[in-house]
């Protein structure tokens, strides 16, 4: 009785498939053709101590798995000036990042990510030596992939992030994050 369970269940059938099973199909493909290169922006707000300010970052990934992605990065910050009437160009500061993707349900992933972050504005990449200049972010969040028709913007992503390390930082920075990247 026990046995005519078993197989009717598949115990016997070496046939029998596994629901919702997708063999990770970057095991065959050369380390090359992992990589995965990214660009974002993010705008902050005017605040007393910084003008306006936009981060313009590139990133290199490395695909784990199907949709899950470890990578490093780098950004410049570029000042805008203090409102429409005082329009100037400046060197507002660089940053150096890391980050993880991990893919949760359709086109949502958990991100994380730890940067450094060099918030002092700058004449000359002298100043870029000056360690204690520079701040820690501890980043994690949510990223959700939009698929538009443009080939170019096909993976377009928006995610909201959460600093950790924003309340320890003088001044304090932004404690949420929001980065529009395309990835190509």
């Amino acid at each position: 009785n026990y046995k005519s369970k078993l197989s009717a269940l598949g115990a016997g059938n070496g046939n029998m498939d596994m629901p919702n099973f997708k063999p990770n199909d970057q095991k065959t493909k050369t380390f090359w053709h992992r990589l995965e290169y990214g660009a974002d922006f993010q705008t902050t707000h005017t605040n007393y101590y910084f003008p306006m300010v936009t981060d313009f970052g590139a990133s290199l990934g490395y695909k784990l798995g199907h949709q899950n992605v470890i990578g490093i990065g780098a950004s410049y910050k570029l000042g805008w000036g203090n409102g429409i009437q005082h329009i100037a160009f400046s060197n507002q500061g660089v940053g150096l990042r890391s980050f993880l993707q991990i893919h949760i349900k359709s086109s949502f992933f958990a991100t994380g990510g730890f940067e450094y972050n060099y918030t002092t504005p700058f004449a000359s990449f002298q100043n870029l030596k000056l360690i204690q200049n520079w701040t820690k972010s501890g980043l994690i969040g949510v990223t959700k992939t939009v698929s538009l028709k443009n080939r170019v913007f096909k993976k377009t992503s928006v995610s909201l992030l959460w600093d950790f390390f924003s309340y320890q930082q003088v001044p304090q920075t932004q404690a949420f994050l929001f980065r529009i990247g395309y990835t190509f």
